[in-house]
């Protein structure tokens, strides 16, 4: 075990807390679960698994649950971990080792969202700080999709990437009342901190993901030049820009939102993918093939590839047929 506690916060997770736990009973000295209403099993499972369960209130603000929750933790170091996540074990074996260094106040982990859509599979990634050291001075910020980074770096530690990965599978369909919730929570957010672009990329993944087309592109449209987002967030503003023209059939603003190459091949792929349709929609055959026909495209787990053998067999149709 490591000198680790994971932590979690949760309401009604009783279909997938079991192999959250499991996932990382054997490598934390202690497991700490704030219950924030639970009417089903729930607490039953996680005192099962040896988890400390505490009780809390649910006042709209995760900040405060997952700080309410850090007061009990007894480690040097703590896990952030969803209900509805897995700890890849292997590779916080092989990296817990950076928390040597007394400069670092925290590691970045790759969570990988599993998102299922019928017969489509596809994965995202993002980075963020999911362990950090046990401080009285680190503590969570904001009602929703809170921060702990700023905190560490106030602290005077450093934050350093890590090969630690964490499984995803809350996004395996989409729950339209979490959804909205957070919808609801980050527009009063965004009523205290109007110009806060963190919200308001937040807000506007959530609108895109319910389909509110004409408030997620004005939020996109408002973000693509922003200087507070990082190099991935800006990336997928400018993607999605991209695939709100596509669904309007505004093929010029497509080519010119993906006008840009991604470092990173998942995200290349989708943008290659979106660029590639526009191209099929404009029947411009010969060019969409070439945009199928690339690399980067097969290898993006952000991409179906039902949809690419599909595009490709259209154009191997249509250009017969030209």
């Amino acid at each position: 075990m490591f000198d680790l506690t994971a932590l979690m916060i949760v309401r009604d997770g009783e279909t997938r807390i079991e192999n959250a736990l499991k996932s990382i009973r054997n490598v934390v000295q202690q497991i700490v679960v704030v219950d924030t209403g639970s009417v089903d099993k729930t607490p039953i499972i996680a005192s099962r698994f040896g988890a400390e369960v505490h009780f809390l209130e649910w006042e709209n603000d995760f900040s405060k649950a997952r700080n309410y929750g850090l007061q009990f933790v007894r480690s040097g170091w703590v896990l952030v971990i969803d209900y509805d996540e897995e700890l890849k074990v292997k590779t916080l074996e092989e990296n817990f080792h950076l928390t040597n260094d007394p400069k670092v106040g925290g590691l970045r982990v790759k969570i990988v969202n599993h998102l299922y859509r019928g017969d489509s599979y596809t994965r995202t990634y993002h980075t963020y700080t999911r362990i950090f050291r046990n401080s009285p001075k680190i503590r969570f910020e904001g009602h929703i999709h809170e921060q702990i980074a700023q905190s560490i770096i106030d602290a005077g530690f450093e934050i350093v990437e890590s090969g630690i990965t964490i499984d995803h599978y809350g996004y395996s369909t989409i729950n339209i009342d979490k959804v909205n919730r957070n919808r609801k929570m980050l527009e009063e957010a965004l009523e205290k901190n109007p110009d806060d672009d963190w919200l308001l990329f937040n807000l506007a993944e959530a609108e895109f993901s319910l389909g509110s087309l004409d408030k997620a592109f004005s939020i996109y449209y408002r973000l693509k030049e922003s200087i507070l987002l990082n190099l991935e967030q800006i990336e997928m503003v400018k993607i999605r820009l991209g695939q709100i023209a596509l669904k309007r059939d505004r093929y010029d603003d497509v080519y010119d939102y993906t006008n840009f190459v991604s470092s990173d091949q998942h995200r290349e792929g989708l943008r290659l993918m979106v660029l590639g349709t526009a191209y099929l929609m404009q029947k411009r055959y010969s060019e969409a093939k070439e945009i199928f026909s690339k690399p980067e495209i097969h290898f993006s787990d952000m991409i179906d590839k039902n949809q690419i053998q599909n595009a490709l067999e259209v154009i191997s149709l249509m250009s017969d047929k030209v």
